[in-house]
């Protein structure tokens, strides 16, 4: 009669909850990821959409830029993880961008105060070139 080894059941345990661990934070960093890929698609739908107002498009291209505006606002209440570096002012930041998207389609609508519309516009870029250094994205 042969006798079994009694099998590893903490080594087993250890590995399985390790797995687990690893997966639940890759899982978090991955959606960390996906949001601030979404805010920057619609920055820069935003930003196209604007341009096309910059160049007369009408009514038309403002209706445009407020939808763009919507999906901006909706996109920029982002929520991360403390996986990413710099987590919290890339929140504040993506908020401070839609405000002043908002901001500047409201001026483009009045369409009789150019200097201010042009100041936010500065403001606006400025702030999408620093969320972008503090996300790593050069």
């Amino acid at each position: 009669m042969k006798i079994a080894k009694p099998f590893k059941w903490p080594l087993v345990l250890i590995l399985v909850a390790a797995a687990v661990v690893i997966l639940f934070f890759f899982r978090m960093y991955y959606g960390d990821m996906r949001a601030l890929k979404g805010f920057m698609a619609s920055y820069d739908r935003f930003d196209r959409c604007m341009s096309v107002v910059d160049d007369g498009g009408g009514t038309g291209a403002l209706n445009q830029a407020g939808e763009a505006l919507i999906e901006l606002q909706a996109k920029a209440s982002l929520r991360l993880s403390s996986l990413i570096r710099n987590d919290a002012a890339l929140m504040a930041e993506a908020r401070d961008i839609a405000d002043l998207s908002r901001r500047e389609l409201e001026a483009a609508n009045k369409n009789e105060l150019h200097e201010e519309y042009l100041a936010l516009r500065e403001k606006r870029t400025a702030a999408y070139a620093h969320f972008r250094e503090l996300g790593g994205v050069r």
